[in-house]
């Protein structure tokens, strides 16, 4: 029999949810995928304090959607949470009504290990093993770094920069004026520089880029 693994991302601006085969060799394929929308904790008025209760509904709908997918392969499930949940008050209340109403578990991870399986996927799709990379992840409520060498990272960090926060504080109205860019770019700026390893000058081969 196939072995099969589903695999969701719930990411704060977006739901992810890949289908693999897995290989004897270890390898896999990716036989499906889909992605909805969700925008997790847009409403809440302070950073990503509250997941509101039509979130968690939309939420519950859409990890219902894919339990069928992942049912209908005979898929294995791990669900992984980011910046949204993480930081969310009610974050127990939300793992706790997914799990009930879809069967699903939910682990929400902390940034920085959310940047190492970043890198995971990155040597997974690109040939870097050999390679010095910085990886730099654009979420909708963090933002992860990481330089890695030979599979083995150097550092990893994560900070609250994403499309969906800096939307929020800043572009409420979706409408790109000067003296809101420029809030913006202070704040992205003050953020990179209260980790110390964002700016010192590191030496890698290349960087990548994912969203």
């Amino acid at each position: 029999m196939k072995k099969c693994i589903a695999a969701i991302d719930m990411g704060t601006n977006s739901f992810h949810l890949i289908i693999v085969e897995v290989r004897r060799n270890g390898a896999f394929k990716i036989i499906d995928r889909e992605r909805e929308v969700i925008r997790l904790g847009s409403h809440s008025k302070n950073g990503f304090s509250i997941i509101s209760e039509g979130e968690i509904e939309k939420a519950i709908d859409i990890l219902i959607e894919f339990g069928k997918i992942a049912r209908f392969y005979n898929a294995e499930v791990r669900a992984i949470a980011t910046s949204a949940v993480r930081e969310a008050r009610n974050r127990n209340e939300f793992i706790d009504r997914v799990q009930e109403s879809t069967g699903i578990s939910v682990e929400a991870i902390k940034g920085k290990d959310e940047a190492e399986l970043i890198y995971l996927g990155i040597q997974n799709v690109m040939d870097v093993k050999q390679k010095r990379i910085l990886c730099v992840d654009i979420g909708g409520g963090s933002t992860e770094f990481l330089l890695g060498e030979k599979g083995e990272s150097e550092f990893a960090e994560s900070i609250k920069v994403g499309a969906v926060r800096l939307s929020k504080m800043f572009f409420p109205d979706y409408i790109l004026e000067g003296p809101a860019i420029e809030l913006c770019g202070k704040y992205i700026r003050d953020k990179m520089n209260a980790c110390a390893n964002l700016h010192t000058e590191h030496k890698f081969d290349f960087a990548v880029g994912t969203s």
